[in-house]
């Protein structure tokens, strides 16, 4: 294990954090005649400065570090600089609200992770810029930390695709297949800043203030879910901030790759991707489904109108794992919630900001479990299976398959987990909450729906769901690794 590569990535983590941060000072400078405001600003002062320190220890012993990095470093970068810059992040928390390390650390894994889960119930002690920060730390997770490294180092060569893959899941859906890095790691910062620019626009036009907007903005581009208000875009009472959110949290879960040969011309490869085209079809017909169950509660709708507009909201929010609070679907028929359930544990498309099994993976395994029914019965015939159009190999299908028993005996064990931890809670918000934190989602049913937050916790089950987040963002195997030694050389 080369340790010294490991410490100068780490140290570039906390550069990155210093450099938040010091947008969010910036936020408290600019609302500094609140009186939260001036208690808020010592504590920015002092994370950044402590940010600062630990990056100039990290990267004073690294200094001579090679420029060759492995996968085994890799992935130990990935999980350890997810677990550092959640722990950093957790520090303006702690200090400006006074909260304990639990409440701290888990609100600000959600925020890294875009998962969108919340201890808070209020946020009326909270300053302008811990609001900011809170909603920055999606924009920043939802590329990933390590990605936005990739895109400035030159000094990683290959090893910079290697960290991209680990990080962005970009196995799942081809990713980026050239060598030259950082030109792809670039026009994908570009589409993101692109698409953000944009989704700002939209919400001014909506009528938003320019906090609010760019606030929702990081949330809705990168897929998190994080308002500045308890009850998200129920606030605005406007359904052209629902269809606008809408529009940006389905492009927030589109892979990037084919939106960028969109952009450039190519819209034959984003029409034919087989992904995008599931994508784009589960949620119309989930839509469709949860408007016809919902425009019959008079609790819910009282006209096909606003019925589609709640339903495309909340199938397009919880299938992208958004999660944004606004409407409360608990309230709505059981039969929206099982539709939702299955929108959840799928996800949005592999090589985007969105969590789940990814929809790649969702329809690889449909096909192998159609061709194994079909072999029991026509055991001669052998069937192509693809997806992309590329066809999947044994080796395809082994990592398809184990993906998938991984993250249902995660779930699995999750569940009995917190279910222990938690005895009073129900089996359906205790199976909700562990994969609403798995998948990277936000809210769940029961206890923890979108009218509700994960506040009633205990400190143990605060910390095992932050891990829970950090696990299901990092698909895994770079968090398993770290606590499995055993496995590392399986990744050399």
């Amino acid at each position: 294990m080369n340790y010294s590569i490991i410490f100068k990535m780490l140290s570039m983590v906390l550069w990155v954090m210093a450099l938040a941060f010091s947008a969010c000072t910036g936020v408290s400078l600019l609302y500094g005649a609140s009186p939260l405001e001036s208690e808020a600003m010592p504590s920015w002062i002092c994370v950044i400065a402590l940010c600062v320190m630990l990056a100039f220890a990290l990267y004073l012993p690294s200094r001579n570090a090679p420029k060759k990095l492995f996968k085994k470093e890799a992935m130990c970068v990935v999980g350890l600089g997810w677990i550092i810059a959640s722990a950093v992040g957790s520090l303006p928390y702690a200090l400006i609200l006074g909260c304990g390390f639990p409440d701290a650390f888990f609100e600000s894994t959600s925020g890294l992770t875009t998962t969108g889960s919340s201890v808070f119930s209020s946020f009326a002690d909270f300053p302008h810029s811990l609001m900011f920060w809170r909603c920055l730390s999606h924009w920043i997770g939802g590329m990933g930390v390590l990605v936005f490294f990739v895109a400035i180092l030159s000094f990683m060569g290959s090893g910079g695709r290697i960290l991209y893959a680990s990080e962005s899941s970009a196995n799942a859906g081809g990713g980026i297949e050239t060598a030259r890095i950082q030109s792809g790691i670039f026009k994908i910062l570009a589409l993101y800043l692109g698409v953000s620019a944009l989704c700002l626009a939209a919400f001014k036009l909506c009528g938003m203030g320019w906090f609010d907007g760019v606030c929702h903005m990081f949330s809705a581009v990168a897929t998190g879910g994080f308002s500045v208000y308890e009850n998200g875009m129920a606030h605005y009472d406007s359904n052209a901030v629902y269809w606008a959110t809408t529009f940006f949290m389905f492009v927030g879960g589109v892979s990037f790759m084919p939106m960028l040969a969109a952009i450039g011309g190519d819209f034959k490869k984003l029409a034919s991707n087989t992904e995008f085209r599931t994508y784009s079809a589960i949620l119309l017909v989930s839509t469709a489904a949860v408007a016809a169950f919902i425009a019959q509660d008079f609790r819910s709708a009282s006209d096909w109108g606003e019925a589609i507009t709640k339903a495309a909201f909340e199938s397009v929010s919880l299938m992208t794992t958004t999660g944004f609070a606004g409407i409360d679907y608990g309230t709505w028929l059981p039969a929206t919630h099982a539709i939702f359930f299955v929108l959840i544990i799928i996800g949005g498309c592999a090589g985007s900001t969105s969590g789940g099994l990814k929809v790649s993976r969702a329809v690889a395994a449909f096909k192998i479990a159609c061709n194994e029914v079909e072999k029991s019965f026509r055991p001669r015939v052998v069937r192509n299976i693809s997806v992309n159009g590329k066809s999947l190999d044994d080796s395809d299908i082994k990592s398809v398959l184990s993906h998938c028993a991984i993250f249902f005996g995660l779930s699995l064990c999750a569940t009995v987990l917190l279910a222990i931890l938690e005895p009073d809670m129900s089996l359906e918000g205790t199976l909700s909450a562990a994969i609403a934190c798995l998948n990277n989602i936000g809210p769940g049913f029961a206890e923890v729906g979108p009218s509700k937050n994960f506040g009633f916790f205990g400190d143990s089950s605060k910390i095992i769901s932050a891990f829970l987040m950090i696990t299901g963002r990092l698909e895994f195997y770079a968090i398993l690794v770290l606590f499995l030694p055993s496995l590392w050389k399986k990744f050399q």
